[in-house]
């Protein structure tokens, strides 16, 4: 039962500790994409370990290692199992299940989502030809937004064409550009399913905020290839916490789901981040972050080989 108290020591770091002290380190905004593999490495150890842990309680009275456990079972020489064995089991079943199931469910969900608003932007928008590669809806509120998938869509409305300068409205669409390309829809939900599965978890939750600020900092540095990071900071400044549709993205970040204090607050990290920008993660800052994330990937597989190293060791 060792491994499998050591499997929840490591879920309850990984879903608690872990999570929030990175959300207060300042280093991730110097390397947005190295911290956004960190954060996705501990969503899918966190998934991972949550059954194993499970499984390993379930597998404990027939065997020292899980090797061991298996082949007693399967060869027929493990004895009677005991009903919290069988509980146990049936834990990590609905754990796997659920994650999974949320997975399929939360990308069915968004597909339908983009594909009825992608027809509804169809009909509703117009091209602009100064704009190539945006439509624009005539609508007085400020927003921009993309629907990434195979046929996206970048949508501007009358209100932030209004709002904006040129140069302005073509930071944003380089913004939204990044978002289509880069495929950051994708990235964020494995961590609609993590949330759905642990709700209260603050930890959880705190992964799914940073992941989307992340996503949004990848597009700002994207964007800032081409333009400039001072007029993209005034556009973010003057669209302010624009809600977007769901399933899209938006140059302020998530959609309604989103609240409201949070995504200004992000936005205006962003515009600071921008303006003032933080000089670049050193490579040794780098090299540490890569160790770290190798490190947190290989947590499940020492829970399952760390019984039969110790007894290695031991003999």
């Amino acid at each position: 039962m060792l491994p499998a108290a050591a499997g929840l020591l490591l879920c309850l770091l990984v879903a608690a500790a872990v999570p929030s002290r990175l959300a207060r380190a300042t280093w991730p905004s110097r390397a947005p994409s190295y911290a956004l593999v960190l954060w996705q490495a501990l969503g899918l150890v966190l998934g991972v370990l949550a059954v194993q842990t499970a499984l390993t309680v379930a597998l404990a009275p027939a065997g020292e290692t899980h090797a061991a456990a298996v082949a007693a079972l399967v060869g027929g020489t493990a004895g009677p199992v005991p009903w919290w064995s069988w509980l146990a089991f049936a834990v990590a079943l609905l754990l796997g299940g659920r994650l999974l199931s949320v997975l399929v469910a939360s990308v069915v969900r968004t597909l339908r989502a983009r594909h009825r608003h992608r027809v509804l932007v169809d009909l509703v928008t117009r091209r602009n030809p100064l704009l190539a590669g945006a439509r624009v809806v005539d609508h007085d509120a400020p927003t921009a937004y993309c629907l990434p998938g195979l046929r996206p869509r970048v949508v501007l409305s009358r209100g932030v064409l209004d709002l904006l300068r040129e140069d302005e409205v073509r930071a944003v669409l380089a913004h939204e550009t990044a978002h289509v390309e880069q495929r950051h829809d994708l990235v964020v939900l494995p961590f609609v399913a993590l949330g759905a599965t642990f709700p209260r978890l603050e930890g959880v939750r705190a992964a799914q905020q940073q992941v989307a600020l992340l996503v949004e900092m990848l597009a700002d540095d994207r964007a800032t290839r081409t333009h400039s990071p001072a007029v993209l900071a005034r556009a973010l400044h003057k669209v302010g916490a624009a809600q977007v549709p769901v399933g899209a993205a938006g140059v302020t970040g998530p959609g309604p789901s989103a609240a409201v204090p949070a995504q200004t607050d992000a936005v205006l990290r962003r515009a600071c981040r921008l303006v003032s920008p933080p000089p670049p993660l050193s490579v040794a800052g780098r090299a540490v972050v890569v160790l770290g994330t190798a490190g947190v990937l290989l947590l499940p597989v020492l829970g399952i080989v760390g019984p039969d190293l110790s007894r290695l060791v031991a003999g």
